[in-house]
């Protein structure tokens, strides 16, 4: 188990912050040699996507190989990283969909 002490570590956090920010960095410009070398070559990686869910690091390559870098990321976002130690982390980013202006056939478009 875990200590409340051994949460957070700084120099933990701060790796792993830096390695979140790779990867960011890769989303935002469309890197797809680095964001591929941030995902765990195994058939056990899962990559949950707003519109798909991914098994395994073969399906996650294609699907960055294969999508447009247009509109890649929100504008409004927020990012929770939280350390267990050194050897576990946790990055969770809550995406924030822009308002909804008009509908058409049922999805909303923003504008």
């Amino acid at each position: 188990m875990v200590q409340d002490s051994e949460i957070d570590l700084p120099d933990v956090l701060a790796e792993v912050t830096a390695a979140f920010d790779r990867y960011e960095k890769a989303l935002t410009s469309n890197n797809v040699a680095v964001l591929d070398d941030t995902f765990r070559v195994d058939p056990r990686t899962i990559r949950y996507g707003g519109t798909e869910i991914l098994y395994g690091h073969e399906e996650i390559a294609a699907f960055r190989a294969a999508r447009s870098p247009t509109g890649a990321l929100p504008d409004d976002f927020e990012t929770v990283i939280t350390t267990y130690g050194r050897d576990f982390a946790v990055a969770s980013t809550l995406f924030i969909a822009p308002p909804c202006r008009a509908r058409s056939a049922g999805r909303c478009k923003a504008g």
